[in-house]
């Protein structure tokens, strides 16, 4: 579908994603001079008998050397936890191929209290949800039963500073584990000492715990990841979270993991050994077969169930035809058997009047 806008100014939000993600329409917008030029065209050409073709190529797309993809993100948004569990796979595939960055979200409330002392240990005891002077701030959050704010703010800064201090790879390790072990949707144990757990788990030396501490007490000292990540909030214009970035250009499509993969592979990696059997459409053609086949189950399940309610409601009229006619049948034979009786005690009424007289 190609749309064009009523403006040369081409924002980024114009770029909705469809919230149930069941529709699939490739969709291009284009500024509007561009538009008039193609809407002049086709009517000059409206009367004619000549076919209009319109191609469009995308050039300079793929990269070739590596692909870098920005998470942004909440610790505790469950749909970006989620996408570590599912998308490790091809990370593993694309390895020193792909760069992650995760990029954490925090909130500005003026008239909030702050706390800067920030460490390893004991952050559980506060409630205050804001650090820094600039008061960088977390909300709870109640779906996920995480009461305290701090808990998420603490959080999102310990798994900056992992990823800062000890890499992609062991950052990637930690969040894995603390999914297992402190993200049960059911109950979450969102504090620091599930987190601690990890990190024990994960084999981290007394050292990197030491560059750990020291590194979340910076974060929230001076200029740092904190603020480098509101910013970049701000500058992308993310006003909901997760959402994902691929070399610089927002992902617009469904996050089942292999469909991201296939993305890259299309878009921005020029690799076949990696990308081999990848096919360009067979993104689409799989989310609309997927869609069809629910389709097709839910017709089926209305129809199985709509008989099975018409075979119900036929058994129940049978069986109350059956008991009303019996009981007709009853009745009948009943006052039959009265209205005989009453014959027979008039006639023999009558016989002893006569032989009375």
């Amino acid at each position: 579908m190609l749309i064009a806008s009523d403006s040369n100014i081409l924002e980024e939000e114009y770029n909705v994603d469809d919230p149930t993600e069941m529709v699939s329409i490739p969709t291009i917008i284009i500024a509007k001079d561009f538009g008039d030029i193609i809407r002049e065209f086709t009517k000059l050409k409206k009367n004619t008998n000549e076919y209009i073709v319109l191609s469009i190529k995308f050039s300079g797309v793929k990269e070739g050397g590596y692909v870098e993809i920005e998470l942004f993100m909440r610790s505790d948004e469950q749909k970006a936890r989620n996408f570590f569990n599912e998308f490790s796979y091809y990370k593993e595939k694309l390895g020193d191929k792909m760069k992650f960055t995760p990029i954490y979200k925090y909130s500005k409330f003026v008239n909030e209290p702050f706390n800067n002392n920030v460490t390893l240990n004991e952050n559980s005891n506060s409630n205050v949800p804001c650090v820094k002077e600039s008061r960088m701030c977390a909300t709870s959050n109640r779906a996920m039963q995480i009461e305290n704010p701090r808990n998420i703010l603490i959080e999102n800064i310990r798994e900056s500073c992992i990823y800062q201090e000890l890499g992609q790879e062991i950052y990637w390790k930690y969040m894995l584990q603390f999914n297992e072990l402190c993200f049960d949707t059911k109950n979450p144990l969102f504090n620091d000492e599930c987190a601690l757990s990890v990190l024990k788990k994960i084999s981290l030396s007394e050292l990197d715990l030491e560059n750990l501490n020291k590194c979340m007490i910076n974060l929230v000292k001076y200029e740092s990841k904190i603020d480098n990540d509101f910013n970049t909030f701000n500058k992308r214009k993310i006003y909901s979270i997760p959402d994902l970035f691929i070399n610089g250009v927002p992902y617009r499509g469904t996050w089942y993991s292999k469909y991201i993969f296939r993305s890259i592979c299309n878009g921005f990696l020029d690799d076949d050994k990696i990308c081999e059997g990848i096919n360009p459409i067979e993104v689409i053609y799989n989310q609309r077969v997927g869609n069809g086949v629910l389709i097709f189950i839910i017709v089926i399940t209305i129809l199985v169930t709509s008989c099975s309610l018409l075979c119900y409601k036929r058994y129940i009229n049978k069986n109350l035809e059956d008991a009303l006619s019996e009981r007709i049948e009853e009745q009948t034979m009943k006052s039959i058997s009265q209205y005989q009786m009453f014959k027979d005690n008039q006639k023999h009424g009558s016989q002893l009047e006569l032989v009375s007289e």
